[in-house]
């Protein structure tokens, strides 16, 4: 499959990092971008359809990104999606504390645009698009 056949859920309550990690998704060739302000939208939007890949926030209104996580991993439809935090939480134990409850992979912001298209490609089992 594609990167341009993969679809990715962007979730964070900040509009300008929606904005650009949508661009860096759309760069990479991804064409099926969807985006929810917190973690409730999210599920919301993850039980109409799954998406391919999950990048998230962890601190959002509503429900934060590590409840997400933890819902996200409890329900056997959803429990396999890759999730990328994306988030300025960088305590040692706070990103223990994500890859325990199951996140897949950790980027701390401010981001380094490259670094999140070899970590969104990763996580999507395809080869980064040379430019």
């Amino acid at each position: 499959m594609s990167i341009d056949s993969k679809t990715v859920l962007i979730v964070d309550d900040m509009r300008m990092t929606r904005m650009k990690l949508r661009k860096i998704c759309t760069d990479l060739g991804i064409k099926n971008i969807s985006e929810a302000i917190d973690g409730m939208q999210a599920l919301e939007m993850m039980g109409k359809s799954k998406p391919d890949l999950l990048l998230s926030d962890w601190n959002m209104p509503n429900l934060s990104g590590i409840e997400l996580i933890q819902k996200i991993r409890d329900n056997p439809t959803l429990a396999d999606l890759p999730v990328i935090f994306i988030t300025a939480e960088a305590e040692k134990n706070s990103i223990i504390k994500s890859l325990q409850f199951g996140v897949s992979d950790y980027i701390l912001k401010p981001f380094n645009d490259e670094n999140v298209k070899v970590k969104i490609c990763s996580a999507l089992n395809v080869a980064v698009p040379q430019n």
